[in-house]
């Protein structure tokens, strides 16, 4: 079941809430309301702050409060992409479906990155895909479940206001000679508003019967171009192409009549709805037009055209001709503001897109505005231009020093150089082109090392390996420095002997070429063999100067050697001699203790011990005792007679001695053992 109509009034302060009310009746874009917050009835014009939607949709979600669709795109992002899907109905682009979603208030970038993994899985959701890439369409086939939507994404009542806001009276009628141009939209909503309330007071609460003498500008439309099924004048404001489209169709008799008949206001906005008619006009664009063109309005009107092409799979050719006289006017205005890039740039995309030889001119004069257009965009509005399609779009346009082509590349390098690095920029680019506008417009972009290399560089060697005329050579070896920097010498001398097989000139200027280069090359060779000579000589000097250096380096290395010698001799003495002194003094001390024990007759056992202190005290350790029975060691007893194997049993004779110096051990005497 179709889901009723709502209206829903944007308030004058953000700390007032919406207001909505539901739709009872729709005659064009008059609209018969009844407030939700206080029950009244009023006939409301929807334009400007006052927008019509259906209930529970999410765009009824976006007029009331957009904040909790940021919340339902970040936690599913496919199930809102879907419900667009859904709630639109017919087939849509990757890009429109990607400005349906900013239009409910996302984030650009949210947006992109959502698309980039949503979009993959979208044919297995009810979704019927036709196409690839940009060129993809997407269409809901699936059940139109209402409460599916709501299930997804519910749509709370907006609170109600206290005060419901007023119908607002009609402004006077203002004379064309005042010289003011007014929004379309805005202009739209005085007049349906004046057509609903014509007594002295306000009307709030009743419901209006428009008067059948002064029919609206929609009705007059109606009546002309005999519409079988009539539209309000918000639609047709929606659709500028189409409208243009049609009345391109009459004669100018006919258009004159028919903007003469209207009021002052009324021939306004047909005005501008008709800047989109498909041929010159007096009325549009000449000295019969009521009120001048203004940038803004024009701007406007581009965005609303940027948006009708976007909904349709393919325009007729009416339409995408009607786009172009649009651009063609948008591109002469020297007060277009820079609002106008975007719409601009998207039906230069779209028009390019047809291919048709009559819109080059347009497409180079638009590419010309969007040139002088995009340094007017602040910083962060021009980085987030998306150029998708823009590259293709100039691809089939000439490239002329003072075109459209060249000062929208010299326009985008100076705020997105990387981008001009894709191939379709420069397809369908000459050498000849190149050379023109490199000394203009284009200078900063051609002289970019990266450009050189990727492009000029490649087409220049192109050129130069098929040249076969004296003047085709000139030309090219009069190129900028940059073009030629990089040729090798080898297809320059081969560009000179392929020309030369056709021209006498050339040939003449090759044979003495050649001699001089005999000559010269024989002085190169004796010049590098004089310069080898030289850097030889240089060669022995240093050499022999580093001789010297080095013999003299020897020499003091040989005497301090023989100091060190003389020094490491005399200390190697003192400490021989230190070790006899302590040898000899360790005797001493043994031979006089020996005595002394001696003499007092001290007992064997004693003298024994006082013996071992002495040697314990230099560190030596006894191998066994006298008279111990020990198991037969090789490394460490001398037998006395016999030949004991290992682990026999042995009596010890005499102890041998170990000297155990810190971290060594070294036998010094081996222990006389004899068999038991």
């Amino acid at each position: 079941m179709e889901r009723a109509e709502v209206v829903v009034r944007q308030p004058n302060r953000n700390t007032e809430p919406a207001r909505v009310g539901a739709v009872l009746s729709v005659d064009g874009t008059r609209c018969l309301v009844r407030w939700e917050d206080n029950g009244e009835e009023e006939v409301v014009v929807a334009a400007g702050s006052i927008r019509r939607a259906r209930r529970g949709s999410l765009r009824h979600q976006a007029l009331v409060d957009p904040a909790p669709i940021a919340d339902w795109f970040a936690q599913d992002p496919k199930g809102i992409i879907l419900r667009v899907l859904r709630e639109q109905g017919s087939s849509m682009t990757p890009q429109r479906i990607r400005e349906e979603l900013e239009q409910l208030g996302l984030d650009p970038a949210v947006v992109k990155k959502a698309w980039a993994t949503a979009s993959k899985a979208l044919s297995k959701n009810d979704v019927e895909v036709a196409g690839k890439g940009r060129a993809a369409k997407f269409r809901w086939i699936g059940p139109d479940d209402q409460s599916a939507d709501a299930a997804a994404a519910p749509v709370p009542d907006p609170s109600p206001v206290s005060d419901p806001l007023p119908v607002p009276a009609p402004e006077p009628r203002r004379p064309a000679t005042d010289g003011l141009v007014v929004q379309v939209v805005s202009v739209a909503e005085r007049h349906a508003a004046a057509d609903d309330v014509r007594t002295e007071e306000p009307v709030a609460s009743e419901k209006v019967t428009p008067p059948a003498a002064q029919p609206s500008l929609a009705a007059r439309i109606v009546e002309v171009t005999g519409d079988l099924q009539p539209a309000g004048l918000q639609d047709y404001l929606s659709r500028p192409l189409a409208v243009g489209a049609r009345f391109g169709q009459f004669e100018s008799q006919q258009l004159d009549a028919f903007l003469t008949a209207l009021p002052d206001e009324d021939r306004q906005v047909a005005e501008n709805l008709l800047l989109a008619l498909p041929r010159q006009s007096a009325a549009i664009d000449g000295a019969r037009r009521r009120t001048p063109l203004d940038g803004s309005v024009v701007a406007r009107v581009l965005d609303v055209a940027a948006a009708e092409l976007r909904a349709y799979a393919e325009p007729e050719p009416a339409v995408v001709t009607a786009a172009a006289w649009l651009l063609r006017r948008a591109a002469a205005l020297a007060d277009l503001p820079a609002t106008a890039v975007a719409p601009m740039m998207a039906l230069l995309v779209r028009l390019a897109a047809a291919r048709r030889d009559q819109d080059l001119a347009v497409l180079d004069a638009a590419a010309s505005a969007l040139a002088r257009l995009l340094p007017g965009l602040p910083r962060d509005q021009r980085a987030g231009l998306d150029l998708d399609g823009l590259p293709q779009a100039v691809s089939h346009m000439p490239l002329q020093p003072e075109g459209g082509r060249a000062a929208l590349l010299a326009a985008i390098g100076k705020f997105r150089s990387k981008s001009l690095l894709l191939p379709e920029w420069w397809e369908g680019v000459t050498v000849d082109a190149l050379a023109e506008c490199a000394t203009g417009v284009l200078g900063g972009v051609t002289s970019r090392s990266e450009v050189v290399e990727q492009y000029i560089k490649p087409l220049v060697a192109r050129e130069l390996s098929q040249v076969t005329s004296r003047t085709r050579l000139g030309f090219l070896l009069g190129l900028p420095g940059e073009f030629v920097a990089d040729l090798s010498p080898e297809a320059v001398v081969a560009a000179f002997r392929r020309v030369a097989g056709a021209d006498q000139v050339v040939a003449s200027w090759v044979g003495a070429l050649a001699q001089e280069q005999r000559v010269e090359a024989l002085r190169r060779d004796v010049e590098r063999a004089h310069g080898e000579i030289a850097s030889a000589e240089r060669r022995v000097e240093a050499a022999e100067r580093r001789a010297a250096g080095l013999a003299e380096r020897c020499d003091r290395l040989e005497e301090s050697l023989r100091a060190e010698h003389r020094q490491a001799a005399s200390l190697r003495s003192a400490q021989d001699r230190q070790i006899q002194i302590d040898v000899i003094r360790s005797l001493a001390d043994l031979a006089a203790e020996v005595e002394e024990l001696s003499v007092e007759q001290t007992e064997s056992e004693i003298l024994v011990e006082r013996v071992r202190a002495l040697v314990t005290a230099q560190a030596l350790e006894p191998v066994g005792l006298a008279g111990e029975k020990l198991a037969f060691d090789p490394t460490a007893h001398e037998p006395i007679v016999g030949a004991p194997a290992s682990g026999d049993a042995v009596t010890v004779i005499r102890p041998g001695y170990r000297w155990c110096p810190p971290g060594e051990d070294i036998l010094i005497e081996k222990a006389l053992v004899t068999t038991t």
